[in-house]
């Protein structure tokens, strides 16, 4: 089994587990299914970033280098879970929320910060723009 498969499974896994999971609790069932599909893409995305870019999985350097990365985290998390707590809905919803917001909010960024490393790579020509040719010639 290649190491490619292995992640897609352990994904589909988790995201099936997360659906009955809180199908259990006696989660709304959109609200089920969103959540396993959140789980299951945040799954996919995290395994294409750890085969694709170790590096940026990775925990070196100095605690400097992402603590505004991490101040925005915090505060989006912080405003989106005390959002949720502040619906009228059953204590299985807002876990299900939960799950989404929180998942939604993971693929948000690591697809982001995939896209800036694909932007800076020297195969995509280092962020550079070719220099636009003028219509008047």
């Amino acid at each position: 089994m290649t190491r490619a498969t292995r992640h897609r499974a352990l994904s589909l896994a988790f995201g099936v587990v997360t659906g009955a999971g809180l199908w259990r609790l006696g989660t709304d069932p959109v609200l089920t299914i969103a959540a396993g599909l959140s789980v299951l893409v945040l799954g996919l995305v995290g395994g294409r970033l750890v085969r694709d870019r170790p590096d940026y999985t990775s925990a070196g350097g100095s605690w400097r280098d992402n603590r505004w990365s991490a101040a925005g985290q915090v505060f989006v998390m912080l405003v989106a879970f005390q959002a949720v707590f502040a619906v009228p809905v059953s204590l299985a919803n807002q876990v299900g929320l939960h799950v989404v917001v929180l998942a939604t909010f993971m693929i948000g960024y690591f697809l982001g910060g995939l896209d800036a490393l694909e932007r800076d790579s020297p195969e995509s020509g280092g962020g550079q723009v070719d220099a636009a040719v003028s219509a008047d010639d």
